[in-house]
């Protein structure tokens, strides 16, 4: 699904209104599934993703994943999801932040 993305938390904090309506976002493409490397209790992680093809058959991530990702909301006008993220900032500590992201479904351009 091709959205435009706005996070609504920084390091765990939600940010005011007023910054999240303005912010344009990251588009690109959303997809939400399991990630197969797992974790140390050899369960699957669940995760959203926000991609964007790179090159004929590649892709790169736009966002951190958003792991054990919940569905919040559904509607005509977009997607609110929960999660968390992981922040390597300062490698090689991390932190687990929670996160929240509205995507909304956009229309994905037409090729020439």
């Amino acid at each position: 699904m091709h959205v435009r993305v706005i996070e609504l938390m920084v390091a765990g904090v939600r940010r005011p209104r007023e910054e999240c309506l303005a912010d344009p976002g990251i588009t690109g493409t959303l997809s939400i599934g399991d990630i197969p490397i797992g974790t140390a209790e050899k369960r699957p992680l669940h995760a959203a993703q926000l991609w964007e093809q790179w090159g004929s058959a590649a892709k790169r991530p736009l966002l951190p994943p958003l792991f054990d990702v919940q569905v919040l909301r559904m509607t005509p006008r977009g997607l609110l999801l929960r999660g968390f993220q992981v922040d390597n900032a300062d490698w090689p500590s991390s932190a687990q932040h929670a996160q929240e992201w509205w995507a909304v479904p956009i229309d994905k351009p037409d090729p020439a």
